[in-house]
This record gives structure tokens, sequence and C-alpha cells, in this order.
């Protein structure tokens, strides 16, 4: 199973990689995605994937329910976005396509992580039911964290550190409490990077598209 979980995974890469390079400079960026930029959500998920069949929460054996802070942190990056912009900070991309790359990321996400729930059936470390494998909530959050970092890095690292410090404060309280394994965390951290890289990649092209579809005349 788990191997050919990252069959899936580097697969998935790999094909939005291939229909991207299509699209010539990504409009949000002004800039490519080479594939080297998929080495570490790959690798995120290749050492989740590879924990799967060997499932491990050390140190966080025996902690129980650590705190619920989890349910609200994940969402702390797409928070941060929202105080920066109300503060005034003005984002590398318009608005209108920061909605619509934030949209369709979260859609990818939201895909994969559900596809894989409900085709691998991991139980939860807590019992609880068989949704484990991946962590929606880490998934989330560095979804969240990479929109974040992608919108404003050219002003700060330091948004960037934010963004990331609170996805992974996400994943280990999910582990600390009971409700994911190591492999779920990791592949979900892998998975939610990767989903906003691919589309910051391939949003050019549709853009593109419906530009081009408003603007032919009706017949």
């Amino acid at each position: 199973m788990a191997q050919r979980i990252r069959f899936l995974f580097l697969f998935w890469l790999t094909a939005f990689r291939l229909f991207a390079q299509t699209a010539g400079d990504s409009i949000p960026t002004e800039r490519r995605y080479p594939l080297k930029s998929f080495i570490v959500p790959a690798a995120l998920a290749g050492v989740g994937t590879a924990l799967l069949g060997h499932p491990t929460r050390e140190p966080f054996t025996s902690t129980g329910h650590v705190s619920a802070a989890d349910d609200y942190l994940r969402f702390g990056p797409y928070g941060l976005r929202v105080a920066l912009q109300a503060a005034g900070v003005k984002p590398a991309i318009k608005l209108g396509d920061e909605i619509a790359v934030t949209v369709l990321s979260n859609v990818v996400m939201g895909g994969v992580t559900e596809g894989l729930k409900r085709t691998v059936q991991s139980t939860r470390p807590d019992g609880s039911n068989r949704r484990s494998f991946p962590s929606g909530h880490t998934a989330v959050a560095f979804t969240g964290a990479e929109l974040l970092h992608q919108a404003y890095k050219h002003k700060s690292p330091w948004i960037s550190i934010a963004g990331y410090a609170m996805a992974t404060a996400t994943g280990v309280l999910r582990v600390a409490n009971e409700k994911h394994h190591w492999a779920d965390v990791l592949t979900g951290a892998g998975i939610g990077i990767a989903s906003v890289k691919i589309t910051y990649a391939v949003y050019p092209v549709i853009k593109r598209k419906l530009q081009r579809h408003r603007k032919q005349p009706d017949k």
C-alpha cells in the first residue's frame, strides 16, 4: 500500500508539472516552477508513506488529549494573511489572483486528502475512526502556510517562518492529541505544500483559457 501511494503521489506531481509547462511564466508569481521546487513536499510525503506500515508517535505514545488548539491553529496562516491585508501590507499578487489560487489550492488539497482517507482507511491512534491517513488538519495548515509564503516572502522571511511555525505546531498537536501518527502529519504537510505549488503552476493556463473564452464574440 505504501509503495502504491508513493507512486501515485509522484505521478500526481509529475503530471501536473508536465501540464504546467505549457503555461509559460506564472501569472501570479511571474516565474516558472521547476521540478526541484517539489523536492520538499515529495520528501515529506515519501517519508510519511514509508512510515505508514510502521505507525509511530514517539514521544507522544501516552499523552492523551493535550489541547484543542490544533482545531484553530490550522487556520493561523490564513488569519495572518487577512491581518496583513488589513494592515495594508500588499501581497506579491493581485487580490483576485490571490483568492483564486487560495480556493483552487484548497480544492486540490481537499480532494487528494479525502481520496487517500477513503482509500487507505488507517485507524486513528485513539481508535475513533479509520480516517487517520493523511492528516487533514495538517494539510490545511501547510496549504495556508505555503500560500502565505508565496504571497509575502518578498516582504520578510519572518512572515513565512510564522506561517510554517503555526502549521508545524498543528501537526505536532495532532500527534500529541492521539489523532494521528507521524506518517499522517508528514504526508499531510507534503500534500498541503504541493497543492499550492501545483496550483501556482497551472493557474496561468486556467486564467488564460478563461480570458480567451470571454474575448470570443458571441455567435
